[in-house]
């Protein structure tokens, strides 16, 4: 096996590796404004607590949407 063939072999494990650890972290921030969305309109807690629970859930979003980002540029510079 030729060195130029096994670097495509790791470059196209390298694809699905990131590619499953993207949908991965973007499904887990999808569930995360989804558990926020229900907390909030959830009537069976005081306001107070729905709200803190709610704002927790959404800065748990905002870090997986961020951490998206960053391993899409992470998946470019490894092209």
């Amino acid at each position: 096996m030729s060195a130029s063939g096994l670097g495509g072999q790791l470059d196209d494990m390298t694809n699905v590796v990131m590619l499953i650890i993207v949908v991965g972290v973007g499904v887990a921030a999808s569930a995360c404004a989804v558990a926020a969305a229900y907390v909030y309109l959830h009537p069976g807690r005081d306001r107070d607590v729905r709200d803190r629970l709610a704002r927790r859930w959404l800065v748990a979003t905002a870090v997986l949407g961020f951490t998206v980002i960053g391993l899409r540029f992470v998946w470019v510079l490894l092209l």
